[in-house]
């Protein structure tokens, strides 16, 4: 049986991570020369008694080709020039363990983005470090027994939440698979819903990425 992460104040985990990638992607297999490679990091960090978010952050990431496809651009508003000047994946990386710590905190995605961080780490030399890692899409198939997993906006509804931002860009994807994760919790320890956001989110809210803004302005056109 499936065990939602910390079901009590009483857990072994003071605070969680959630984590989101956005990587390359084309309509066909990918061209010579080609493959998939991480072009955005989002990580959020959440308190697992209080139910609030603590901190987030979202990092561009410079792939070795980064000749972005049409197919990727439509699905997370990412160009070419947004990830141009991006920092390669290894400078991200200790960036991310400088701020997140996460090798002290269990890290939750929604769907299989772990492997593909292993497969970024491996391809620099490093291990990967969030090694208490949690599929909540997996969490939350088994807590509602869903034949298939469900997209993260699908989960979000089912909860009768609104989605905060915009999908697929990875901090907004982050930052919905923790309040996800904290609408079970919620419904487990049978607490009531909050009134209002956490102060990260409500600072959040509107405040997307560049490349997430830009996507927004142009769906409204």
């Amino acid at each position: 049986m499936i065990q939602p992460l910390a079901t009590t104040k009483h857990n072994q985990y003071a605070e969680a991570l959630y984590l989101d990638l956005e990587w390359t992607c084309w309509n066909s297999p990918p061209p010579l020369g080609m493959k998939q490679e991480i072009i955005e990091i989002g990580i959020v960090v959440m308190d697992l008694n209080e139910l609030r978010m603590l901190d987030e952050a979202s990092y561009f990431v410079r792939p070795c080709r980064w000749e972005i496809s049409q197919k990727c651009t439509d699905l997370t508003g990412i160009t070419d020039q947004d990830i141009r000047n991006a920092r390669p994946f290894a400078e991200v990386l200790q960036d991310l363990l400088k701020r997140f710590h996460p090798k002290e905190r269990p890290c939750c995605t929604w769907g299989d983005d772990m492997p593909v961080l292993a497969r970024a780490c491996s391809s620099v030399g490093q291990m990967n470090p969030f090694r208490r890692s949690i599929d909540l899409s997996r969490v939350f198939q088994g807590a509602f027994a869903i034949k298939e997993n469900v997209g993260l906006r699908t989960a979000t509804e089912m909860l009768a939440m609104t989605f905060d931002g915009i999908p697929h860009g990875a901090l907004p994807d982050a930052r919905n698979t923790a309040m996800v994760h904290a609408a079970i919790l919620r419904r487990l320890r049978l607490e009531p819903e909050p009134r209002d956001p956490s102060p990260i989110v409500q600072e959040a809210i509107g405040s997307l990425s560049s490349f997430a803004q830009k996507l927004s302005e142009c769906l409204k056109e």
